[in-house]
């Protein structure tokens, strides 16, 4: 019985070195000027909505620079079509939301993951609503 819960001891002891780490904020210029590291991790950017498309988010730098940085948004599945018969699909609903943020100026914070040297892909985007209720969009 004694091997057992040394065993057991062992496989919590190293569990926790398997663990997701939390996703660190990242200033947004260096983010912009170096593009996507292949990190394997996440990390959150802030910024405002500067255009959007379905697949597709540029968030611009709220420190007044000209800076930007694309963001790809989740693909769509397979049955994307079929939803969009019986009503809006997902995509379409996040796209009118991403555009009343970029209406409104609202600040966003994207949570994202980069894959090499890829555009860095959104896992959620959180903003403050009018009345500043936290709301979070995600994939």
């Amino acid at each position: 019985m004694r091997p057992f819960y040394v065993l057991c001891a062992a496989a919590l002891a190293t569990a926790g070195a398997f663990a997701d780490e939390p996703a660190v904020e990242q200033d947004f210029s260096k983010i912009a000027l170096d593009g996507c590291e292949n990190r394997g991790d996440d990390f959150i950017v802030r910024g405002m909505v500067s255009t959007a498309t379905e697949d597709t988010l540029v968030l611009s730098d709220l420190a007044g620079s000209r800076k930007t940085m694309s963001v790809a948004l989740p693909g769509r599945g397979p049955l994307a079509g079929l939803r969009g018969v019986f009503g809006k699909s997902r995509e379409e609903k996040v796209y009118q939301r991403l555009q009343d943020l970029h209406d409104n100026s609202t600040v966003v914070r994207v949570t994202l993951t980069c894959k090499g040297h890829a555009t860095p892909v959104a896992r959620s985007i959180s903003y403050r609503t009018k009345d500043g209720s936290e709301e979070t969009i995600s994939y």
